[in-house]
């Protein structure tokens, strides 16, 4: 059995390539310079003594804007310190916010925070125009240039009261601004023209990484995370790698799949990570292709499974014809024999059915989500075409991942675990 302390690893520091760590946060962004420089633009005028501009940042996941707008108002506090200036950024992360009304509820609690210190309660039970009132009430009560930095606000969907009411909400004796960060570029396409005027009067695009950019990003987290492992350029730093650990191509191949799969650099980070836990973990000191080559089929099979895990019902199910169509041996199975199959399963558990349309576009949600292959063939001269669908992982990973799934269990047990045996 191994033993922790007694082994030798090639990691120095391995929250430096742990993208799911806060411990370690870049202190710059080179890639983003461009990016960096608008919301300088958008903050300057707080250092001027004025009211800095409402901004809204967007871009696809793993692109440096929470990062980004974190690095600049810091950058901006510190002045402000150093300057007299009186200055307050107040952050509040939306996710798994679904309602203005928990936006708010979490801005009132952190504004009392930034007042009295950390351990506030959240508040509960009033009213929109009510909460409203008491955070404009907390925004005068600490004066001065107040910037609110509303991050993943796209989670509150059409539900935009907060964005409509904040920028326009004018505190006695507060210059305040509004910081909206959205992964979902159709969210602030969706905005009321109103609220888009009101919050957009800056509007700044983090646009998906390069292999290029990438590169550099996991050049400068090695060198930090790995042992025998420096840059010799803050610069250039791809360019000046020198690595005993990582092979030539380590890196170039990390980048090149991550760029080809999102552009995310969370995601290369990650990819180089446990490429990296790969070969330490096989008591290897050279991280060489074959590991990055595992390590993305791993990564990208643990993604399939959570996906498959977190189905809804309707989804589920249609991905179980195409599963059961499988294991009896069809091949690109056509959707109204799929719905046929369907509406047996529903019967089998006393679900809801839905129409072959509706269904069909289950089907193509799941061939969206690389868990089916869907193929579009004729059905003769006059007779239009037909979908078919494979399945694009093993039916064993469909069933073990919806084996906890209450709803399906019973058609799994009855109807397709004894197909398989």
């Amino acid at each position: 059995m191994r033993s922790f302390g007694d082994e030798d690893s090639i990691f120095v520091n391995l929250d430096r390539l742990n993208p799911n760590t806060q411990t370690y946060q870049p202190d710059s962004l080179p890639e983003r310079e461009e990016e960096l420089n608008q919301l300088h633009s958008t903050l300057k005028p707080a250092a001027m003594g004025s009211t800095p501009l409402n901004a809204f940042v967007f871009g696809p996941t793993g692109q440096g804007k929470t990062v980004g707008v974190k690095l600049k108002t810091n950058q901006l506090q510190s002045y402000a310190n150093d300057n007299g200036l009186d200055l307050h950024v107040v952050h509040v992360r939306c996710k798994g916010m679904d309602k203005s009304y928990h936006v708010m509820t979490h801005l009132l609690k952190a504004l009392r925070e930034k007042r009295y210190g950390p351990g506030e309660e959240l508040p509960s039970g009033y009213q929109k125009k009510t909460l409203l009132s008491m955070i404009i009430d907390e925004l005068e009560a600490i004066g001065g240039t107040v910037i609110v930095i509303l991050d993943e606000i796209d989670a509150i969907g059409s539900d935009d009261y907060i964005l409509y009411e904040l920028p326009r909400a004018e505190p006695d004796d507060v210059r305040l601004s509004i910081i909206g960060i959205t992964n979902d570029l159709q969210f602030r396409e969706g905005l009321d023209a109103d609220v888009r005027s009101s919050l957009s009067e800056d509007e700044i695009e983090f646009a998906p990484y390069d292999a290029n950019q990438l590169r550099d990003i996991l050049a400068r987290r090695a060198a930090g995370a790995l042992r025998d492992t420096e840059i010799g350029d803050e610069d250039e730093p791809w360019q000046t790698l020198e690595s005993t650990v990582l092979t030539d191509d380590a890196i170039p191949l990390t980048s090149a799949l991550a760029a080809q799969d999102s552009g995310d650099a969370r995601e290369a980070i990650k990819l180089l990570f446990r490429a990296c836990r790969f070969a330490d973990d096989e008591g290897e000191f050279e991280v060489t292709e074959q590991h990055v080559r595992d390590a993305h089929e791993y990564l990208e099979q643990a993604a399939v499974e959570r996906g498959i895990k977190s189905l809804p019902l309707q989804r589920a199910l249609a991905l179980l014809t195409v599963t059961h169509a499988t294991v009896t041996g069809t091949k690109s199975a056509e959707t109204r024999n799929l719905h046929s199959l369907y509406e047996v399963f529903c019967e089998h558990i006393d679900a809801k059915t839905i129409s072959e349309r509706r269904f069909r576009d289950k089907l193509n949600d799941l061939a969206d989500s690389g868990i089916l292959a869907k193929t579009t063939k004729g059905r003769g001269q006059g007779l239009g075409k037909t979908n078919r669908y494979e399945l694009e992982v093993k039916a064993e990973t469909v069933l073990d991942n919806l084996a906890d799934e209450s709803r399906v269990v019973d058609i799994i047990t009855d109807m397709l675990r004894p197909k398989m045996n």
